[in-house]
């Protein structure tokens, strides 16, 4: 081959390489400016938070008081009734209305019950009565496995239905709900005191606790 022709092939080689060259440097030149007008260029991010499981239930009425009273002459008790709010056969100031007790947390609970003294330890006398149930204040607040109300179950007679108190732990509600309308309860007491109860101050407390289902 002779001289000339090894020129023109190395240029030829050249001009090939330069034209790659531009076409790679506008290639990416469209692709940037593309990317730049159509916001084409893609990525994903992600967004990440754990909420933790928080039961909190709150007493937001937590005392009855019937003030001071006694049974009347010729009867053998009187009956305390927040349910009716009535007083029968004494003369304390009636209370309409029971504790109020809302599930603040953001889970559904269950719930029990137990008084700090058996009736004869609260009221003593003979045949004094210390009974509960429990309601939903907002529908559907304290609910079964089907979710409806009331409970239809042996193991709920309480449930809108006075029942004996108990110092033992007792299930009231198998789903106490923690959604904002539907999450407060309402325990009604009625009291049967003896004429020959005790007399002074008398005082019990209800705990209420929540586990998490």
């Amino acid at each position: 081959m002779g001289g000339s022709n090894k020129v023109l092939v190395v240029l030829s080689l050249v001009a090939v390489a330069f034209a790659i060259i531009a076409m790679g440097i506008t290639y990416f030149s469209i692709l940037n400016l593309v990317e730049k007008i159509s916001g084409y260029a893609t990525d994903i991010g992600d967004v990440n938070l754990t909420v933790a499981s928080s039961a909190n239930i709150n007493f937001t009425t937590f005392v009855i008081n019937w003030s001071t009273g006694q049974v009347n002459l010729g009867e053998t008790h009187a009956i305390l009734n927040t349910a009716d709010g009535t007083v029968t056969n004494g003369n304390w100031t009636a209370v309409s209305g029971g504790l109020v007790l809302e599930n603040l947390g953001n889970v559904n609970v269950t719930l029990d019950l137990q008084t700090g003294k058996t009736p004869t330890q609260f009221l003593g006398g003979t045949n004094p009565g210390y009974m509960w149930n429990v309601t939903s204040l907002e529908s559907n607040s304290c609910v079964n496995d089907s979710y409806e109300e009331p409970f239809g179950d042996v193991n709920f007679t309480m449930y809108g239905v006075f029942a004996s108190t108990s110092t033992s732990s007792t299930r009231v509600c198998q789903y106490f709900n923690f959604i904002s309308g539907a999450d407060t309860i309402e325990i009604d007491i009625n009291l049967s005191v003896p004429s020959d109860s005790l007399t002074g101050a008398l005082t019990d407390t209800i705990t209420a606790t929540a586990t998490v289902i």
